[in-house]
This record gives structure tokens, C-alpha cells and sequence, in this order.
């Protein structure tokens, strides 16, 4: 008996640790569901494996993801592939492999629709899937899609940036349950798991394998407490994964999808985070929507009210990224006075309890101003404090249809983020310009001086984020328009020598000025 007390005190001690070292069962439980919303919204079919897609925040730990590719499918036996799939179709062949293995041989190579050989000849002088082939093709695709990956390596079966942060594996599907498989199903257990576990288990499998869609995945919802913030660090993680899966997705059909689970979820959580992003989807609506080409007033009509009603249901995502983009698409309809009443209050929400998260951050520190915020707002549901204390990274899709004119070529050359307090003065100054308040107008241009990142002699700090750059460029925008032309090249020039990777529209705005 007191060897049983030593070891359940031992088991708690170390429940405890694990707790304070990855995040209690209940905030786990919430990084997972959040990456199952972002990979439900990924443009790609995208599944977050590894620690964190289980929710385990450990130190050191990189990103793990898996693509589903589109270009093939995995079949068991000739006879399963479909006579009208479209997919390049792929053999199952067991002879020549080790257990747990196999090798995937073309049905007909002449059919394949890949442009690169990635098939090599086996003993049988089948032409067989070429694991190393692949994933080469891959890395050397990734220049247009993943740069970072074009300067890693390969590492088993991923591929991996330089820094070891980011390990992606593109998998082949099938959808089957394989018979090599099978055996697991009935293979002898004492206790865990019991049958009815397992009957989910295969279930859902077969759900998700026959799927053509993982967005089809049933939903998952958890239960939530106010422990989930009663550590200052439990909360912020909390807040850091959601932040990051904001800005994916095929918005038309994520939206629809985001709502039906968000009415069909059953706890407080997964009603929450489904809102949430549900209101970042719609945030994003008036940038993705591509209309005809039609001219008359209904029409334009129709567009304005279209886009203003998704953007007023963004205004949720958080404390002020949707006010800025409702700000924005005023501005772009000429609005001058509508976007400048917007700023206003968007700057009242930018005030010291924010918690501003940028795209690479994960951990954060928290001022004793944002600790007591945090404190003050325990009583509230996770959705609450996130959108009321949280402020994350800004930004216009590419092509978007609400992005100031003056910024259009920062928009087309990369996805570039701004910060959005600077963003939100650099908006006024413009608005003041177009309606020819110069007395405001440099009232707005110093508080974006006053607010940026600077550096050298003529902004007296180093700027190292494109971000930072942005701000900069802001500037010189600013006195470019305002005649100022020479002030508006050095700007430039300051940004420009920063800027190695040329990520900004410095280098371009300065060969103008010359």
C-alpha cells in the first residue's frame, strides 16, 4: 500500500512537471484543435504533424507538416483504378520490398502527367516510385512555393530548410485501409485500447481515407476552464498558435465550412476558436473575391455592399486588424472622412496591454501592464481575450482589390506585412492629402516618424525587419508626395541597404527618384 501512495505521489510529481513543461491537458487540447482549423483552411491539403500538431510546445522542437499531393493516387491492385481518375495512378508492389515497405510501380508511364522523371527501374524492369527523385523534384519546385527550401536539405523523408526549423513531407494518398494493415485491428491486447476504441478508430479512418477533401474532417471540440489562463505563458502559446494560422485558405468554401462547424460545435472552445477564424476568413473575402468585368452603377453597387458586409464581420479577428482593413477598403472607395473616423478609433485600441504577435515570434513576454490585463480578463472565454488583447500581423493578400493605390507595388512584389500602428498613421496622412489638409497631413507624417523603426543618422536606429523597412518606406512616401523629394530619396536609400533580400519596394521607388 505505501509502495502504491510512493508511486501515485511520483506519477502526480511528474504530471506536474509535465504540465509546467508542455501545457496542461486542457491547453494541449486547444493548440490542437487550432492547427486542425488551420489545416482545414490551408490552401493545400495540409495536415501539422509532429509535437505540435499533437499540441506539445517543447523547447528546441521544429515544424512538422505533411502535403497530401494532388498528382497521384495509391492503389492496392490494378483492378481497384478507376477507369475516369485523373490522377497519375500508382501500384502497390510488395515482392521486392522489406516488411513495412513497398515499392509503387506506374500503371502506364506513358500516361503520366508529371513533368520531371521521377521513376527509376527495378530489378523486374518495372519502372518504380522514386523516393530520393521525388523528393528532389520537390525541393527544386519549392522556389515558387516555399523558398526557404530551396537553400535545405533532405532529411529522411522530408524536406528541410537551413536552419532545421521547418521539415516538410509530401505523401502519397491511398484510400484503403491496406492489408498490411489489417492485422493491427485484431492482433491481441490486454486492456488499452478496448474495442469500441478501435471501432472509432477504423471508422474514421476509412472517413478520412475515402475523403477527397481533409477539410471534410468531423469536428473536434474540447472543453475549457479558467486554468487555461491562469499562467501568464499557458495563455500567450495559446494565443501564438492561433495567431499563426490566420492567413490561409481557399476563403469561399473555408467559410462556408468554418460556419457549419462553428453551429454544430458543442463547447465553448471550439465555438470560439471557430468564430474567430471564421472572421478572419471573412476578413479576407474582399481581397480573394475576383468579379467580372461589368461596368454600370448596380454593379459597383453590389461589390461595395458585398465586401463591406464581410468586412464588418472581420472586424472580430482581433483588436484591430479588421478595423484597419475596413479603414483601407473606405479609403480605396474614396471615403476619405468614413476611413479617417475608423483610424481614430483603431488608435485608441493601440494601447500599451496589446499583445502584438509577429509571424516568427513564439515566445513572448509579457510587461507587468499586459500581466494585469491578462489577470483583469481571467473570467473571460479565451475567444474574448483574444480578440480584445491581441493585435497580429497585417498585411494585403496579393491582387487585393482594397489596398491603397500608393502601396499597390509593395503588394504585387511579396507578401508584405506593415505594422499596423504605422500603417494606421501612414492611412491618415494619405486621407489628409486627398483632402488637401497639409496641416494634418504633416500632423500625420510626424506621428509615423515619431512611431517608426528608424535608423542611421536620419532615424537614429537599425532597422532589421521588413516590417521596419515598410515604415520607412511609409516615410518616404510621404515626402514624395508632399513635394519633398530629396528627404523622400534618402528614405528610400535607407531602406534599400537593409533590404539584401530586396523584399520591399525600396530598391524599385528609389531608381525612380534618380
Amino acid at each position: 500500500m505505501e509502495k502504491m501512495s510512493k508511486w501515485r505521489s511520483e506519477s502526480l510529481k511528474f504530471y506536474k512537471y509535465l504540465c509546467q513543461e508542455i501545457g496542461s491537458e486542457k491547453v494541449v487540447r486547444t493548440r490542437r484543435l487550432a492547427f486542425t482549423i488551420r489545416d482545414m483552411g490551408h490552401g493545400q491539403k495540409m495536415i501539422t504533424s509532429g509535437s505540435i500538431g499533437e499540441g506539445l510546445e517543447l523547447t528546441g522542437s521544429d515544424l512538422d507538416f505533411m502535403f497530401i499531393d494532388p498528382n497521384f493516387k495509391v492503389y492496392q491492385s490494378e483492378t481497384e483504378v478507376q477507369s475516369q481518375c485523373s490522377k497519375n495512378s500508382l501500384i502497390m508492389d510488395n515482392k521486392e520490398s522489406h516488411p513495412c515497405f513497398t515499392q509503387l510501380r506506374s500503371l502506364d508511364p506513358n500516361t503520366m502527367t508529371i513533368p520531371f522523371n521521377i521513376f527509376q527501374m527495378n530489378n523486374r524492369g518495372n519502372d518504380v516510385f522514386s523516393s530520393e527523385l521525388y523528393k528532389l523534384w520537390w525541393k527544386n519546385k519549392a522556389v515558387t512555393h516555399i523558398p526557404e527550401l530551396c537553400f535545405g536539405k533532405i532529411h529522411g523523408p522530408c524536406i528541410s530548410d537551413k536552419d532545421d526549423t521547418v521539415d516538410i513531407a509530401w505523401c502519397l494518398k491511398c484510400d484503403k485501409w491496406i492489408y498490411q494493415a489489417k492485422p493491427w485491428i485484431s492482433r491481441p491486447r490486454a486492456t488499452w485500447p478496448p474495442p469500441e476504441i478501435i471501432s472509432k478508430i477504423v471508422s474514421r479512418i476509412n472517413y478520412f481515407a475515402s475523403s477527397e477533401s481533409l477539410h471534410d474532417n468531423q469536428s473536434r471540440s474540447y472543453e475549457i476552464t479558467q486554468s487555461l489562463i491562469s499562467k501568464n505563458q499557458r495563455f500567450l502559446e495559446s494565443v501564438s498558435t492561433f495567431s499563426s494560422i490566420r492567413f490561409y485558405g481557399r476563403v469561399d468554401r473555408f467559410s462556408k465550412l468554418l460556419y457549419n462547424f462553428l453551429h454544430h460545435s458543442r463547447t465553448n472552445l471550439s465555438k470560439g476558436l471557430f468564430a474567430l477564424q471564421l472572421s478572419a476568413a471573412f476578413m479576407l473575402v474582399p481581397e480573394e473575391t475576383r468579379y467580372p468585368n461589368c461596368a454600370g452603377n448596380k454593379h459597383h453597387y453590389f461589390r461595395y455592399k458585398h465586401d463591406l458586409s464581410h468586412l464588418v464581420i472581420g472586424l472580430h479577428s482581433d483588436a484591430v486588424s479588421g478595423l484597419l482593413k475596413l479603414a483601407s477598403f473606405f479609403y480605396f472607395h474614396k471615403n476619405y472622412v468614413a476611413s479617417l473616423t475608423v483610424i481614430t478609433y483603431t488608435l485608441t485600441k493601440c494601447t500599451d496591454e496589446k499583445i502584438y504577435q509577429t509571424y516568427s515570434d513564439k515566445n513572448i513576454t509579457l510587461n507587468h501592464i499586459q500581466q494585469y490585463a491578462v489577470k483583469f480578463m481571467k473570467i473571460e472565454n479565451l475567444n474574448t481575450i483574444i480578440k480584445s488583447l491581441t493585435i497580429h500581423p497585417f498585411r494585403f493578400e496579393k491582387d487585393s482589390s482594397i489596398t491603397p493605390q500608393e502601396l499597390q507595388l509593395d503588394v504585387t512584389r511579396n507578401l508584405n506585412s506593415f505594422h499596423p500602428l504605422k500603417f494606421a498613421h501612414f492611412l491618415s496622412f494619405l486621407c489628409y492629402y486627398h483632402l488637401h489638409d497639409m496641416t494634418s497631413c504633416g500632423q500625420s507624417l510626424l506621428r509615423l516618424k515619431q512611431a517608426q523603426w528608424t535608423l542611421s543618422n536620419v532615424f537614429n536606429t537599425i532597422v532589421h525587419h521588413p516590417q521596419s523597412l515598410n515604415t520607412v518606406i511609409f516615410c518616404g512616401i510621404g515626402h514624395q508626395l508632399i513635394g519633398e523629394t530629396d528627404i523622400a530619396r534618402l528614405a528610400f536609400q535607407v531602406a534599400a541597404k537593409f533590404d539584401m533580400d530586396n523584399e520591399t519596394s525600396a530598391a524599385s521607388r528609389l531608381s525612380s527618384l534618380i
